[in-house]
């Protein structure tokens, strides 16, 4: 196992063991003020991988041969995880070889104590970035240089509490994240979103901030109750995070963050140690959770349009007990496309919220779509290309899943993939980059990066950006 992924699943199974691995019954989701609940999902409609076949294959319902994607054009900005609010860039443009330009130590890279877990945005020509210390840093796309940085800090002042250094006194209060000399301490999760010349932050000590994004001065923050878990979403004004106990918050961007509404889910603190974010398409949020549900919202009141989950019911390994939707849903030509890392991806109207298609296809990466076709690279090492319309697979092609295959040791992740100028690229927590024909699956080129990616790759302006555990910023184009 990589010395990445030790801490990162040694942290989710230890909470397994707190917890047991379940939802505390206090808290019933499908309760709440006002008739507005939306059509709600029973038992009946949890997904079980038992109910697909328990491998993914070819079909042959659609070929290679069929597979017509958008054309190209230039993205000149990633503003938001996944790439804008509804996590879809389509085709985004990239002319070069994908060839190094420069690379830049960004921070502080993964260790005990914080892990790089978000992936960088840009936005007018910079890029921001928070590293595994909960420092933002602003650099000048052109070369690498440093513009500014700010440290996330949590006084004693701002705290009433600061008993409690379990990991569940911890998500449940985060100024036990403070030490005896008022300073704070570590705080795991959250991320960073542009949206109007602001820079908005949300961080594992429990604080959401607005930032300048020019001068990096600080313009308001707001404290919550708990760690922010999720990275930032903006859209319309609003400011969308969600919590360690799975609570999502809609925040008023114009007025200081004031809370304009919650909606609980399911608590369940095991978690893949990523950043997923809420997708939004007009005035509907789609927010993902850790319990594996998935819950369509008003964006203005936060009522439940409807609501539904993924989950695995086998338990093979200690991974499929974590029903995680580790990097959120896609929203695509009335589709909502999520993958659980516990081995599902599963299609639903955007409307209604009725399943379409579901395929074995687990991931803790974000589906890519690009017109009528999604690409995903699965927990297993896969990478597959499947109909948007009907879920049918078209090619997969299988990349080494074990550093010690033989023994089946030390098991290797992939992040991505990226659509960048006919070419899919994925990176590895073996340091490796793949760059894949999306059209067949073959493999153009296997590239050497040097270090660790956990988290995955971004495009703007023709140049994909790769953040290595050791928070080097690698631009290639």
């Amino acid at each position: 196992m990589t010395t990445h992924l030790k801490p990162f699943l040694t942290t989710a199974l230890a909470t397994v063991l707190l917890t047991g691995c379940s939802t505390l019954s206090s808290i019933n989701p499908f309760s709440g003020d006002g008739p507005d609940q939306g059509d709600v999902a029973g038992s009946d409609r949890r997904i079980s991988i038992l109910e697909l076949n328990d491998t993914l294959s070819v079909d042959g319902t659609v070929t290679p041969e069929q597979i017509v994607l958008p054309p190209v054009y230039v993205n000149t900005d990633w503003p938001q995880l996944g790439g804008n609010v509804a996590h879809v860039v389509q085709h985004t443009g990239a002319s070069g070889p994908l060839e190094k330009i420069w690379s830049k130590d960004v921070g502080d890279g993964s260790n005990r104590k914080g892990f790089i877990a978000a992936p960088p945005v840009v936005a007018n020509g910079v890029i921001y970035v928070m590293d595994a210390d909960s420092t933002v840093r602003a650099f000048d796309e052109a070369g690498g240089k440093r513009i500014w940085d700010f440290e996330i800090e949590v006084s004693e002042a701002e705290t009433t509490r600061t008993k409690g250094t379990s990991i569940i006194d911890r998500i449940r209060d985060p100024r036990s994240f403070i030490d005896g000399s008022g300073k704070d301490k570590d705080g795991v999760g959250g991320g960073v979103a542009y949206d109007g010349g602001v820079l908005y932050v949300s961080s594992g000590l429990g604080v959401l901030l607005a930032l300048d994004a020019k001068s990096g001065d600080e313009l308001w923050r707001k404290r919550v109750r708990v760690p922010l878990h999720s990275a930032p979403t903006v859209a319309n004004g609003k400011v969308y995070a969600i919590t360690d106990d799975n609570e999502i918050m809609a925040f008023d961007a114009r007025d200081k963050g004031a809370v304009l509404w919650t909606y609980q889910g399911i608590v369940e603190t095991a978690r893949m140690l990523t950043v997923p974010a809420p997708a939004v398409m007009n005035d509907v949020v789609v927010a993902p959770f850790s319990s594996g549900e998935l819950v369509a919202l008003r964006a203005q009141n936060g009522g439940v349009l409807w609501q539904d989950a993924l989950a695995s019911s086998t338990r093979l390994t200690p991974l499929a007990a974590l029903n995680d939707i580790a990097f959120g849903p896609v929203i695509a030509d009335g589709y909502v496309i999520a993958t659980a890392q516990s081995g599902v991806m599963t299609a639903f109207d955007f409307r209604t919220g009725q399943r379409v298609w579901s395929q074995p296809a687990g991931s803790i990466g974000m589906p890519w779509v690009a017109g009528d076709f999604i690409f995903t690279v699965t927990t297993d090492g896969k990478v597959a290309a499947l109909s948007k319309l009907n879920g049918s697979v078209i090619w997969i092609q299988q990349l080494e899943t074990f550093k010690k295959p033989k023994k089946r040791k030390d098991r290797i992740v992939w992040s991505g993939p990226v659509l960048a100028g006919d070419r899919l690229v994925v990176a590895s927590s073996r340091g490796r980059m793949m760059i894949i024909n999306p059209y067949d699956g073959s493999i153009i080129e296997d590239r050497k990066l040097g270090d660790t990616v956990m988290v995955p790759p971004i495009i703007a302006n023709e140049t994909v950006y790769m953040l290595t555990d050791k928070a080097k910023l690698i631009a290639l184009r």
